[in-house]
């Protein structure tokens, strides 16, 4: 058996009967230096090891002693942002006994006196500080747990950078240590902070009326994004009334593979991106001065599961995934080329929703219908016209923009 002891905040008097049990019968215990200090005291004859970095080499040394009960400590409950995770994912559940103990946000929410049950929790751990950005919002509770990257300080300047320099923050150093401490800042002030804090720490943020900049719900204004044209909101995006048309018949899922073909400066493919975060989404486009702006954006609204392949299709999309979801804002030309090589790619039951604005584009799209057969009950069928307020001589004018057409294509 491998037996993984969570240790709370490293009271050996925490630990149930079984748990030392399970230990006292381990031929071998692996641990932190500070962890097989904490249980020096349980510990007799068993062989002790230190944890290997990097700590994914842990798995080759169980492998290595497959035959011999082994115990793993951890911190707090090792199921939750702890090493069980990666046990789970290498052994039989009947290879595992799990002991878990107190979490220590558990133990810092009841230090500061606060619920917790409505709190985000999020990891930073391994992880990329922007990963942060798409949970932002306005009165919200958050704790953080981070690691060297994400020190509370640079958590403060990004909180800063997205409205929020008014949030309040309580960084939880040491927990159940002699160095315990904790110190509460406004991210304003706390950014600007030189004083360095413990390694171990957890981080509690209140956004509270803070008026982030972040949308939190779709339709992302045009302005907000970086495009090929001096004037914001204008250039190579899908406007906000198209994107969220296609991103209804989209429906993303959670955990699907999609494709973004033709992203341009990539409203749709961040924007979709942004509101599935379990899900991966591949944004093609080959214009350098539109993967540009898609990057930035990707950078602006932190989604980290956008991957941006920078070729043509289809020549771009024969090393990817297979698709659940495909949206096809640009075709260069090559529509039936493109879409013979992503309907054979789609998975089934998956969905296409092309875009089409000129003539062309429309005619190649129907030619291609006619080849496929396909029956009425898979396809369906949207014409968006859209008219935007304007000033004319202290007027108002309704101004028409291109008309779009949209159709969401099922696969049987």
């Amino acid at each position: 058996m491998i037996y993984i002891v969570g240790l709370g905040l490293g009271d050996p008097d925490s630990l149930s009967g079984e748990a030392k049990t399970a230990m006292a019968q381990s031929m071998l215990v692996l641990g932190s230096q500070r962890q097989l200090l904490c249980l020096e005291s349980l510990l007799d004859d068993q062989s002790q090891q230190h944890y290997p970095t990097p700590f994914a080499d842990v798995i080759p040394l169980l492998e290595a002693n497959i035959n011999h009960d082994v115990c793993l400590l951890a911190s707090g409950d090792p199921l939750f942002y702890g090493l069980g995770d990666l046990l789970l994912r290498h052994f039989k559940p009947t290879q595992l006994h799990f002991f878990t103990n107190t979490s220590s946000l558990q133990f810092a929410f009841a230090r500061l006196k606060k619920s917790w049950q409505h709190a985000k929790i999020i990891s930073l751990h391994g992880r990329p500080l922007r990963s942060l950005i798409p949970h932002l919002a306005d009165q919200q509770r958050y704790a953080v747990l981070t690691d060297q990257y994400s020190h509370p300080q640079a958590i403060a300047a990004l909180l800063c950078e997205y409205g929020c320099e008014n949030a309040a923050l309580w960084v939880i150093e040491a927990l159940g240590t002699p160095a315990e401490n904790i110190s509460f800042f406004k991210a304003q002030q706390l950014a600007q902070e030189t004083q360095p804090f413990h390694s171990l720490l957890i981080t509690v943020i209140e956004t509270n009326e803070t008026h982030c900049t972040l949308p939190r719900f779709a339709g992302f204004d045009d302005h907000l994004f970086f495009t090929d044209t001096n004037q914001a909101g204008k250039g190579m995006i899908s406007k906000k009334e198209i994107r969220l048309a296609a991103l209804s018949l989209l429906q993303p899922q959670a955990g699907e593979i999609a494709w973004d073909i033709g992203a341009g400066c990539g409203a749709i493919a961040v924007e979709w991106a942004y509101w599935n975060p379990s899900g991966i989404l591949y944004a093609i486009e080959h214009h350098p001065k539109r993967l540009n702006c898609l990057k930035k954006n990707k950078h602006k609204f932190g989604t980290l599961n956008l991957e941006i392949i920078a070729q043509r299709a289809p020549q771009g999309l024969t090393k990817l995934p297979r698709p659940h979801a495909i949206f096809i804002g640009g075709t260069g030309g090559e529509l039936a080329k493109i879409m013979d090589y992503c309907w054979s790619r789609l998975a089934t039951q998956g969905c296409l929703v092309i875009n089409c604005v000129t003539e062309n584009c429309k005619s190649a799209l129907l030619n291609w219908l006619q080849q496929q057969n396909l029956p009425e009950h898979q396809l369906d069928w949207t014409d968006i016209s859209v008219s935007k307020g304007d000033i004319l001589a202290d007027q108002l004018v309704m101004r028409p923009r291109l008309a779009v057409r949209l159709l969401k294509i099922t696969k049987g």
